[in-house]
């Protein structure tokens, strides 16, 4: 019974963080897609061609998708081919699109390393912020209501609109990771729902080692031993394995 309930505990828990579901397929194929993203051309860009050119990517990654689902031996081989229908229509219908509008958003920004103006007035730009920052931060030090009255604040204002872009560029970064790691997960976990399905059936059927269905047909039970102080004792097959208490 201890060892049935712990099976049953880790077929229907949740993957470990960082694993992913099938193996991290899903995270793995958006790290192809981010090793390939250089690839996108300025035409592909305009043209709203990106989808098509990861698209593609994913055609190649298929087989590994096949691969991952037949290893999950609690599906007959029609229940894998339904699974691996559902998973493929959910990567073409929400991962591809999702992926292409964030990539499209952020790799122009990115290849003019999150400047507004073209990379040969990038100097001036910075120039300007720190302007921008020396005149905002003169304001703030003249502002009666706001209690900040030493003029070295004019000082960090101007360094402040100086390192501007630097801070535009990490914050960009960062909100961009966080989107595709919150694509990764929403898929594991509509996958992991997509699966678990499939592993209550099983159960329910007793296609899963360790239910009583599941044994094989013909073997008589183990007796149950009698012992010398009239007692009864559990066959062996029975007995719980120290340490699983």
């Amino acid at each position: 019974m201890v060892n049935r309930l712990a099976r049953l505990a880790r077929l229907f828990s949740k993957p470990a963080s960082g694993r992913g579901t099938l193996e991290g397929f899903v995270d793995l194929l958006l790290q192809t897609f981010e090793n390939s993203r250089p690839g996108l051309t300025g035409e592909m860009l305009a043209e709203g061609r990106v989808e098509g050119f990861f698209r593609e990517l994913y055609e190649k990654e298929i087989r590994s998708l096949r691969e991952k689902i037949a290893h999950l031996g609690h599906l007959s081989a029609e229940e894998q081919e339904e699974l691996f229908q559902r998973v493929d229509e959910r990567i073409r219908r929400v991962v591809l699109p999702a992926y292409a509008r964030l990539a499209s958003g952020f790799t122009p920004g990115e290849r003019n390393d999150f400047f507004l103006t073209p990379e040969t007035v990038h100097g001036l730009e910075r120039l300007g912020w720190a302007v921008v920052g020396v005149v905002l931060g003169a304001l703030v030090v003249e502002a009666p209501f706001i209690p900040l009255w030493s003029k070295e604040w004019v000082l960090v204002f101007g360094v402040g609109g100086f390192v501007f872009p630097t801070a535009r560029r990490y914050f960009a970064l960062r909100s961009y990771q966080r989107q595709l790691n919150d694509l990764v997960a929403r898929t594991d976990d509509e996958i992991w729902r997509l699966d678990l399905g499939y592993l209550t059936a099983a159960w329910e059927r007793g296609a899963l080692p360790g239910t009583r269905q599941a044994a094989s047909p013909g073997v008589e039970p183990e007796p149950v031993a009698p012992r010398e102080d009239g007692e009864r004792t559990l066959p062996r097959s029975a007995r719980v394995p120290k340490g699983e208490h």
